[in-house]
């Protein structure tokens, strides 16, 4: 990692709660902050009072004037295109780094947009909720040349954490994320549930909390095994047989109704499982839903 330089200047473009995160962070590491956001408001407003040296700056081209380096932070790559179509011009031997949300095919036409406009250019995707920046638990996900990720060590220093390059190609970042995501929404999402229907049978959820953790560590420990499944393709260890696994979310869906609850997911995992019933044997291991997926284009 480089070292601190109190006379580095990042520009942050785009102060919701993400980049406002990140301005903090880049202050508390002892670099001065140019900061820009489409609606104007005060530090305070933003937070940032008392965070460091952060400056307001009333448009882009003004923020990024001096700055070693700029971080762009806003809604969607829409506005982020938008942003770089007013800056490019100024951005001769400086990187931008890019973190703003999107899809991996945003990303990479994001990526071409500013290769056209001779922007140096990485895509960053922060994977850990605004609390986490600029701490030892914070978990950024970059990609881009590595010359162009050298000189993005600025951002990587004032982040702190792990910064986690996964090499050039722009569609990675977003991949990860929104495939981590898939994961984390669906967890929480199941847990409301199963808290619901523990609760309508007289389980507290704070009860209940103890063995959720302890389903989910189990889980964890069934990753492994479910990923040489679809590396693969191989479905005979005997350990989850498909039909049994049907019966067990039948009997979830059912519980569910009894409730009045929606089965939500476990219909969903329940429909799944019937469908590869009908071209599999009930003995195939469970992680043969799996093939539904490897199947699409």
């Amino acid at each position: 990692m480089t070292d601190i330089n109190v006379s580095s200047t990042i520009a942050v473009l785009g102060l919701g709660a993400m980049g406002a995160a990140i301005a903090r962070a880049a202050a508390a590491g002892g670099h001065r902050v140019v900061a820009w956001n489409r609606t104007p408001r005060s530090l305070e407003e933003f937070g940032l009072d008392g965070a460091g040296v952060i400056e307001l700056a009333e448009s882009p081209m003004v923020s990024v004037d001096d700055a070693d380096m700029i971080v762009v932070c806003v809604r969607n790559h829409d506005a982020s295109r938008a942003v770089l179509d007013q800056i490019g011009s100024t951005l001769s031997g400086r990187v931008v780094v890019n973190v703003s949300t999107g899809t991996p095919a945003e990303t990479v036409a994001s990526a071409e947009h500013a290769a056209q406009l001779g922007v140096r250019y990485v895509t960053g995707a922060v994977m850990v909720p605004t609390p986490m920046v600029g701490t030892e638990q914070s978990f950024v996900i970059y990609a881009g040349s590595p010359t162009d990720i050298a000189d993005a060590e600025l951002l990587f220093d004032a982040m702190q954490g792990t910064s986690d390059v996964v090499g050039d190609d722009h569609a990675v970042p977003p991949a990860l994320d929104l495939a981590m995501l898939d994961i984390y929404f669906a967890g929480m999402y199941a847990h409301l549930h199963a808290t619901a229907l523990a609760n309508v049978h007289g389980i507290e959820p704070t009860r209940f909390l103890p063995y959720a953790r302890g389903i989910v560590e189990t889980l964890g420990a069934s990753l492994p095994g479910l990923t040489t499944a679809v590396e693969k393709r191989s479905y005979d260890s005997g350990e989850a047989r498909l039909d049994m696994c049907l019966s067990f979310l039948e009997h979830i869906v059912a519980t569910s109704r009894e409730a009045a609850i929606d089965p939500g997911l476990a219909e969903v995992v329940r429909s799944a499982s019937a469908s590869a019933l009908t071209s599999w044997p009930g003995s195939t291991d469970w992680d043969v839903v799996g093939e539904e997926f490897l199947a699409s284009p």
